[in-house]
């Protein structure tokens, strides 16, 4: 009788397959569609969409649905196996010999598909995770460099917190995250289903209270489970919250660390290790008042969970042990009723069991979705009228404006042509970086006026700590995309007092830190020589070099760009004899 049971199974699998596939298909398009209205459906499309787009759309698709196929088939295996097991205990207990050893070559039948199971499933799930984390990394890091988006936020007072966090981390954990849950979601449900028509044909009479429940069982298993996914529920919110704060301050303690890191030889000049200390204390503090509220929170949740799973350990027995003493089950329908019961309780209890996971990834797509929606709605800000004008860079009645709205700059105005050196002189904190910012299209606050530049690409601005990227220092100097040949690069070297690096050229280091601030500065202007461009806006880009290496890099550009437009912003004196003309701000600009 369980061989027969045991073939009528086997040969169903292909048409169940089929059937509950195209089942599940509907299921995620109506929970998709409902998933949709909710703000957390919202996010999660927000993340998932733009990683869906062409070219790489039907590879995706085509991986989801073996994937979606591999689920269907473990669920199968497990239907199989509770099969298996009430036909080996059966014949066990009917002294079936036979039955027996045609059991144990199904287990390894069995056996042998699971292994094989295993691994296509687990190679096909790296994959699908490798080319997803691809795709929304180059999203991510398209959107954060897009508009120059990396400034204006870095400017912005209530901007994403811990990008960097954002776009390594957090994108890697929600993919492993998303695919580990839709895969027990989608297996949840169908186990539902599929244990529920074998408890059903496994359940009697149950009597409670002297009150006969038929396919009770079913009925009494059903409320168990869904009553402790409530309280569950109930325990756990306020998980939620806590594990979106751990991300923020665990994000703020990172970024605490790497700036003693990148700012160590100024804390060790100042002596500041004390105050570092007390930082850093500070937000690690920070850190652990929180992990204590989780750990309080969690304790109640897990306690909870460990109780209902040993409940649930005796519970099928408990239910089915009258029918089994009264003869009307053998030891094999208790075995396949204990296998079923665990499973079922698995799947409706799946929820309840991932409910603290899924509170840290509720605030892990809040985190990313986020980021995107402030990289891609930037606040409206006022811009001055520009127009792209050829050998002349002039600004007209421009005003800039602070963060709150209040003016920093009033009424600026020049006029500068080809050949033009411009030096803009102004008490400290009067707005001179602020103009070069607005006059390169960096102002981030809004402004309004009119400015007149050379396009975008002729113009290179030069801050006072140049920046040096990671790489050689060949790589470094002909940033971000210059492409001299040997010789021209030796010269540019050469005449700024950087001829003693070249035999460092194809060396990889950290030139950021390995070099001097007056360094820096020269390779700044190794750049100028190399580019040629239109426009060079300098921002106290030789505060760090001695006068006499300042007049010559001067020389320098002056000579090599001729045919140039220069505007500096400098304290010393001596900058003057290298400019013809002068812009001065004075106090009065600084309200």
């Amino acid at each position: 009788m369980n061989q027969e049971k045991w073939k009528i199974e086997l040969e169903s699998t292909p048409w169940w397959l089929l059937e509950s596939f195209a089942g599940v298909l509907l299921f995620c398009l109506l929970a998709a569609l409902l998933l949709g209205r909710t703000r957390f459906g919202r996010q999660f499309a927000r993340i998932v969409r733009p990683c869906l787009q062409r070219p790489a759309a039907a590879k995706t698709a085509a991986l989801l649905l073996l994937l979606l196929l591999m689920v269907l088939v473990e669920v199968r295996i497990s239907v199989l196996n509770t099969f298996f097991y009430n036909g080996l205990y059966s014949s066990l207990q009917d002294g079936a010999v036979e039955a027996f050893w045609f059991f144990a070559l199904i287990n390894a039948a069995l056996m042998a598909v699971k292994i094989l199971h295993t691994v296509f499933n687990d190679f096909l799930e790296q994959v699908f995770m490798i080319r997803w984390l691809e795709r929304l990394n180059q999203v991510l890091t398209d959107h954060w460099l897009a508009h120059k988006n990396y400034y204006r936020l870095h400017m912005r007072r209530h901007a994403p917190d811990n990008i960097d966090q954002r776009i390594q981390q957090d994108a890697q954990d929600f993919i492993v995250t998303t695919v580990e849950m839709v895969r027990g979601l989608i297996n949840a449900v169908v186990s539902v289903v599929e244990f529920t028509v074998i408890l059903w044909g496994l359940s009697g009479v149950l009597t409670l209270l002297g009150v006969d429940i038929p396919r009770g069982m079913v009925m009494f298993i059903y409320l168990f489970i869904l009553g402790a996914t409530l309280a569950s529920v109930w325990i756990g919110r306020p998980l939620v919250g806590l594990n979106f704060q751990n991300e923020r301050l665990n994000g703020d303690y990172r970024y605490a660390l790497v700036r003693v890191r990148d700012h160590a030889e100024s804390i060790a000049f100042y002596g500041g290790e004390a105050a570092e200390r007390d930082n850093l204390r500070r937000h690690f503090a920070r850190i652990i008042r929180n992990r204590w509220r989780i750990v309080y929170r969690s304790l109640g949740l897990n306690g909870f969970n460990t109780g209902i799973t040993q409940i649930s350990n005796l519970l099928p027995l408990m239910l089915q042990a009258p029918r089994f003493f009264a003869g009307e089950v053998k030891i094999g329908d208790m075995h396949q009723t204990v296998q079923a019961f665990n499973r079922l309780q698995r799947a409706l209890s799946f929820f309840r069991n991932t409910y603290e996971a899924f509170t840290a990834y509720q605030a892990r797509v809040e985190r990313l979705a986020g980021f995107l929606c402030h990289t891609a709605h930037q606040d409206p800000v006022r811009l001055p009228q520009t127009e792209t004008a050829r050998g002349v860079l002039s600004a007209e009645g421009l005003t800039l404006y602070r963060s709150d709205g209040g003016i920093l700059l009033a009424d600026i105005g020049f006029q500068v042509a080809d050949g033009d050196a411009l030096l803009i002189q102004g008490p400290s904190g009067c707005g001179k970086t602020s103009l070069l910012r607005a006059l390169a299209g960096l102002w981030p606050f809004g402004s309004s006026g009119r400015i007149r530049s050379p396009a975008h690409g002729h113009t290179l601005f030069v801050p006072q700590h140049p920046y040096m990227p990671q790489g050689t220092l060949r790589q470094a100097l002909c940033y971000p995309d210059l492409q001299p040949d040997d010789a021209a690069l030796h010269r540019a070297m050469d005449g700024c007092r950087l001829g003693y690096l070249k035999s460092c050229l194809d060396r990889e280091n950290d030139w950021q830190h390995k070099l001097s601030p007056g360094e820096l500065q020269r390779a700044a202007f190794v750049r100028i020589v190399l580019g040629r461009p239109q426009l060079v806006l300098l921002d106290e880009a030789t505060s760090a070099l001695d006068e006499e290496t300042e007049a010559a890099l001067y020389r320098l550009i002056r000579k090599e760009l001729a045919d140039s437009m220069i505007v500096s912003i400098g304290h010393r004196s001596s900058l003057n004899a290298f400019h013809n003309k002068v812009v001065c701000i004075g106090e009065a600009a600084c309200t």
